[in-house]
């Protein structure tokens, strides 16, 4: 790391250009180095699954149920993707027969949401997460999460993480080549945070280390952009794409990652994003069951008849 900061260093002087203040480098180097560190202690693997254990397909209806409470209670991005490491951490390791994965599912929401400081109501949580387990449940796995993960020294390491750290690395080149439009143009934040919410929330991209999936994920995203802006010009944007995809090069290098794993990573990325993309219908979402009270159901026998269906709201 300290090595492709300090060749930018040199190129910028070089071209007689304001270089960022020597704390930038150091506070990226280590805020990478520190990611790194804790990605080795939070690695999921999905392998020799039993038959009566969580499947995958159940495992992506619960992540969707964590992305309708993240919604709902109105919380950051980053309380989901720990929640979501918490889940497949968990059942990595622990064998969970699925009629337990709603109780499990509210109660990782729930160790992420005070991780992060946040206090939600748990009343509400198990309400509407319609677990059909009660406070005492939730509050009993919450802390047997808590133990078996051994969260007591802070949350883990996400691909939200990794990702914030390899867009500091990619602001500081473009302070370097003063190409910050290029930058914003093709790597917007939270365009980037919802697209890897939908990467995260399939299961056949859960196994990947946050490091391999977030640098994949990048360069799905600069290889899109360039399909769709280099054609147009060109020239405009060849010595600043040069610049990044020698950066990414180096970033695998750095993260010790393999050339097999991030070619099935980045070939993972690609099929989930281009489904999404395509605006196929979700597999998953969150069925509510609404409920009344004995005189409101009786009265809606009265106007059952007088209804109209609404038209689908397509996602933007």
């Amino acid at each position: 790391m300290k090595r492709t900061l300090n060749k930018m260093e040199k190129q910028s002087k070089g071209r007689s250009r304001p270089i960022p203040d020597a704390k930038t480098t150091k506070e990226i180097a280590s805020k990478l180095e520190e990611a790194l560190n804790n990605e080795s202690q939070f690695v999921c693997n999905y392998s020799d699954r039993k038959p009566w254990e969580v499947t995958m397909s159940a495992r992506d209806g619960a992540v969707h149920v964590m992305r309708f409470l993240e919604v709902w209670f109105d919380l950051p991005q980053t309380v989901f993707f720990t929640a979501v490491s918490y889940l497949d951490m968990f059942l990595a390791r622990m064998k969970v027969q699925e009629k337990f994965l709603p109780c499990l599912t509210v109660s990782c929401f729930n160790v992420a949401a005070a991780d992060h400081s946040f206090k939600i109501n748990t009343s509400h949580l198990v309400m509407l997460s319609q677990s059909k387990c009660s406070v005492k449940d939730m509050e009993r796995m919450s802390t047997i999460i808590t133990q078996k993960l051994n969260l007591k020294n802070g949350h883990c390491c996400t691909a939200l993480d990794l990702l914030k750290v390899y867009i500091d690395i990619f602001r500081f080149i473009a302070m370097q080549f003063k190409s910050e439009v290029l930058l914003n143009r093709m790597l917007q934040w939270q365009q980037l945070c919802t697209r890897l919410e939908v990467l995260i929330s399939d299961s056949s991209c859960a196994c990947f280390k946050p490091s391999v999936l977030a640098l994949a994920f990048v360069h799905f995203e600069v290889e899109r952009f360039m399909s769709r802006e280099v054609p147009r010009k060109s020239n405009y944007y060849s010595m600043e794409m040069f610049y990044v995809l020698a950066v990414m090069i180096e970033l695998r290098s750095l993260c010790n990652i393999k050339s097999k794993d991030y070619g099935l990573c980045f070939e993972m990325v690609t099929k989930v994003l281009k489904e999404y993309d395509s605006r196929k219908r979700a597999k998953h979402s969150q069925k509510l069951t609404w409920r009344f009270s004995t005189s409101t159901h009786a009265l809606s026998k009265y106007t059952q008849n007088y209804y109209s269906m609404l038209n689908t709201i397509k996602e933007e």
